[in-house]
Order: structure tokens, then sequence, then C-alpha cells
């Protein structure tokens, strides 16, 4: 018998002995991967997912930036933007 499946077995027997352990055992592995899969869905959809526009790089911010890089966003003078007050 291979020393994996006498672990196993083992294990196994164990949980069955001590049923309390074994309940509380599983509701934090249960808890754990819950808010696992919570945390990186949310990290998915914020950070990883596309944006959902044809061009995203093409967004710019409602305010223009301050200090040093508000004079100049990617080459753009902001002040000369078409539309713009």
């Amino acid at each position: 018998m291979s020393t994996a499946l006498r672990h196993l077995r083992h294990s196994l027997r164990l949980l069955r002995r001590y049923p309390g352990f074994a309940a509380i055992a599983i509701l934090t592995l249960a808890l754990g991967i819950g808010a696992n899969t919570a945390i990186f869905t949310v990290v998915h959809s914020t950070f990883l997912k596309a944006l959902p526009f044809a061009e995203p790089d093409q967004l710019l911010a409602d305010a223009p930036p301050s200090g040093r890089a508000a004079r100049d966003v990617r080459g753009i003078d902001l002040p000369r933007l078409p539309g713009a007050l």
C-alpha cells in the first residue's frame, strides 16, 4: 500500500473519531475557499478584466491632474482639447 493511501485512511479514521474537530476543519476550509473566491472575483472584475470601451487608453479624466503632470498628459495640452472651456 502506498504511503499516500495510508495517510489518507489514517486521516479519515481520525476525522470519524473526532466529529467536532472534523466539522470545525471542514467549516474553516469552506470559509477560506469562499473568501478567496470572493476576493479574486473583486480583483478580477476591478483590475484584470478589460474596460468595456473600444479604446480605453483614449479616456480622459474630468479634472486635470495637479502639479507638473497638469502641463502634459501623454503629450496632450489639456486646455486646448476640442470642446474645452
